[in-house]
């Protein structure tokens, strides 16, 4: 129960939601911006991130720290950039949990 209050916390910011959702289909939702690698092999730079959601830096990391701490999230460090995908697995298990939680049959 603890890890499902915790990830309904995380959840509960509309800019983590959106980012969650920007990276379902980051060729879409990051059209139009560039980064060294495509969005594919390691996802999207945190600056990417920082820019779509009009925040500061430190806050962008804290948003992708409390995604990434709930494992909605992977990041890979490359040289001197963080990029972040979504790890699907996770997300899923969460809902999963929240619907079996509140007895929801699907």
């Amino acid at each position: 129960m603890t890890e499902l209050n915790e990830a309904l916390k995380v959840l509960s910011s509309p800019t983590r939601r959106a980012v969650l959702g920007w990276l379902k289909n980051p060729n879409k939702s990051f059209d139009g911006y560039t980064q060294l690698y495509d969005f594919g092999v390691y996802g999207v730079c945190a600056s990417l991130i920082q820019d779509k959601a009009g925040l500061s830096q430190p806050a962008t990391s804290i948003c992708l720290k409390a995604l990434h701490d709930q494992g909605f999230v992977k990041a890979t460090k490359v040289g001197k950039w963080t990029y972040y995908q979504r790890n699907e697995e996770q997300i899923i298990a969460s809902l999963s949990s929240l619907l079996g939680d509140i007895e929801v049959d699907l």
